[in-house]
């Protein structure tokens, strides 16, 4: 009896074998022979999976999406404010070889975003969803009482935003063995700027 595939989870070890050949050659080294290579998988087996090297882009920053999506969802957020929204963003950061990985691939991908087609319109939702967390964050502190009256949440929340990005790019470029905690300090610097005082 001929042994059943897992599509799903091909696509997934193909697109990671991708992240993998991103991480250390960059785009320049992104070919269907490489991924190939690297996902143990005749070259015709990739393409079965994803029959043009846009797909497999596609699909490769969509998992990165998702994967953030899940780690964000999994959260028991029942803790008090700023800790529950702390933790959230924590999540949006490269704290670790995994979401390292995930944001060099999400930096590389989000290069060739500007050239358009699918990758752009992936690339632009992932940016939106990302928007959308930063803002929920800061509403959430408003509606927590904790941060303080009158603040401005969509600016607020877009200034989180850019700050999310700038630390993450800045984690990325880092040694892999420098430490990691001065940026969650500086998430919670940011996050006392917004604090009800008295």
């Amino acid at each position: 009896m001929p042994r059943l595939i897992d599509h799903a989870a091909r696509e997934v070890e193909v697109a990671q074998a991708a992240w993998r050949v991103l991480a250390r050659g960059g785009v320049a080294a992104l070919s269907v022979r490489n991924v190939a290579a690297e996902a143990g998988l005749a070259t015709g087996s990739l393409r079965r999976a994803f029959p043009t090297q846009e797909a497999l882009l596609v699909f490769s920053l969509e998992l990165v999406a998702r994967r953030v999506a899940d780690r964000v969802a999994a959260l028991e957020l029942d803790a008090e404010a700023p800790v529950a929204q702390t933790a959230v963003l924590r999540e949006l950061l490269p704290l670790d070889a995994e979401r390292r990985l995930e944001m060099d691939v999400f930096l590389h991908l989000g290069s060739l975003a500007p050239r358009g087609g699918a990758l752009r319109a992936v690339y632009d939702t992932a940016h939106a969803q990302l928007a959308a967390v930063t803002t929920g964050v800061v509403a959430s502190l408003v509606d927590a009482g904790w941060a303080r009256p009158g603040l401005d949440v969509p600016l607020e929340g877009r200034r989180l935003h850019a700050l999310v990005d700038g630390l993450a790019l800045q984690l990325v470029r880092q040694a892999e063995s420098a430490p990691t905690g001065w940026a969650t300090e500086v998430l919670g610097t940011h996050l006392d700027e917004l604090h009800r005082r008295g």
